[in-house]
């Protein structure tokens, strides 16, 4: 029990964190805890499948925000989804004007990433206290889904 909530905390601070231009709305996390059906979502490009139960928590997206770098064009989207039972899932895409390719991903990723396959995708996967992290490339983009839960990732990815 108190595993779960770290867990929870975790994420409130991380939610609290990520926060840009506006603060945590409150129907969102009555979205969370009544669910929602499974969906498909398209960020930036790249679809992804959202499971059963997992409702997006609006005020934390972000929409092709501009990340200061004077070497590279680069633009990132992020939303943020949750379950009653405290579950997340982060996606997010970057794109720029040089094309992602497998050195980006194994960046991300760090050192003590897998070089793995998930649901027919090829890319990286890696642990942060809190969180699991797997990131390829589609298209040229550049995509990390993060997850409390890394058995979530076969749900979401689609390839």
């Amino acid at each position: 029990m108190n595993k779960k909530i770290l867990v929870i905390l975790t994420f409130f601070i991380l939610i609290a964190g990520m926060s840009t231009a506006c603060a945590f709305n409150l129907n969102d996390f009555s979205n969370v805890l009544f669910g929602a059906p499974k969906g498909n979502v398209t960020l930036a490009g790249v679809d992804f499948a959202i499971p059963d139960g997992f409702s997006e928590v609006e005020n934390e997206s972000v929409y092709n925000q501009k990340i200061d770098n004077p070497n590279i064009d680069v633009n990132f989207s992020s939303k943020v989804y949750t379950n009653a039972s405290g579950d997340a899932i982060i996606l997010s895409v970057s794109v720029s004007n040089i094309p992602a390719d497998d050195n980006y991903t194994r960046d991300v990723a760090e050192d003590g990433a897998n070089k793995t396959t998930i649901s027919g995708v090829e890319g990286y996967e890696y642990a942060d206290p809190g969180f699991y992290g797997f990131s390829y490339v589609k298209d040229g983009r550049l995509v990390i889904i993060s997850s409390t839960d890394k058995e979530l990732f076969k749900d979401v990815i689609v390839a």
